[in-house]
């Protein structure tokens, strides 16, 4: 296998009982190429990196197929691993499917907040007329249901939007807690999961797309990385080796922090750290953001 390419693959979203498949004539541009390149009714690219090295950073720029788009918002501009090891999977979403999904959970819970909401205005309305409240708590008690309706009503663009994109090829116990959830109208449960189990940046929000890929980078950057500690030495002699080896680290620490493993994202931090004040020293500005980050995860 040429050492200089990136392999890749297109489909579709997965959804219940129906699997992504391969999704052909992708149009895939990277930061810093000069031309694109086309997915083949297989789902397969591959890109040519000339004098790119395993380990370091490459961006795409866009992917666009008619009809289509990435079901991952963030994933144009952010920084992969290059690795001709490892595959790079590229999730899309039909444009029809995801307006579908959408509308389907918003009308779902539209009507539940409808309903739930007149349920306890009736109940409180009974209170008030039996005299069981008095009026300065039926105010208070108005205003609380008028805060949990509008509150709950906010939730719902986002939580639907975030069903619609869900691709089920790669969901794991706690996504379809959260699906089953969000399907019911129940998105306060929904979003309490999230936050709860999750921060809200994870994963999740990014629909956990390319699971097995980014499990696949994440092994193949900590391989590198342990071999990186047993060999400081090999940092201090071959500066290009270091560069690789903090490019790693920094987005290994960045999967780390999307997934709340903050204590895994430290430790590739400050192998970070401990290597760029080897090559800038104690005092530079490479060693400050660094630190800076380190921080903002403590």
């Amino acid at each position: 296998m040429n050492a200089q390419i990136q392999q890749g693959y297109v489909k579709t979203q997965g959804r219940p009982h129906q699997p992504g498949r391969p999704l052909g004539g992708v149009t895939i541009r990277w930061k810093g190429a000069l031309n694109a390149i086309v997915s083949g009714s297989n789902g397969l690219f591959s890109s040519p990196f000339p004098g790119k090295k395993e380990g370091e950073a490459i961006v795409l720029s866009s992917v666009r197929k008619y009809g289509y788009e990435l079901i991952e918002k963030d994933l144009i501009g952010r920084q992969l691993v290059f690795s001709p090891q490892v595959p790079i999977e590229i999730v899309m979403v039909a444009l029809d499917e995801l307006e579908a999904n959408k509308r389907r959970i918003s009308d779902i819970a539209y009507r539940k907040a409808e309903s739930r909401y007149q349920e306890q205005l009736k109940k409180l309305e009974k209170q008030k007329e039996e005299s069981d409240i008095s009026v300065e708590q039926y105010r208070n008690q108005l205003q609380q249901l008028q805060d949990q309706y509008d509150k709950y009503v906010g939730l719902i663009d986002g939580m639907a939007d975030r069903y619609a994109r869900t691709d089920y090829d790669h969901l794991d116990s706690i996504d379809v807690e959260i699906n089953i959830c969000i399907e019911n109208g129940e998105l306060d449960k929904a979003d309490s999961l999230i936050h709860t189990v999750f921060d809200p940046t994870t994963v999740l929000e990014r629909n956990r797309a390319a699971k097995a890929d980014i499990e696949a980078r994440i092994q193949l950057a900590q391989d590198m990385i342990a071999k990186a500690n047993e060999d400081i030495e090999a940092i201090r002699m071959d500066s290009d080796y270091a560069l690789r080896v903090i490019a790693l680290c920094d987005n290994l620490s960045q999967e780390y922090i999307q997934q709340g493993e903050r204590n895994k994202a430290l430790q590739c931090l400050n192998l970070s750290l401990k290597i760029r004040k080897i090559l800038y020293g104690d005092d530079s500005e490479k060693v400050k953001q660094i630190i800076q980050k380190i921080e903002e995860q403590q």
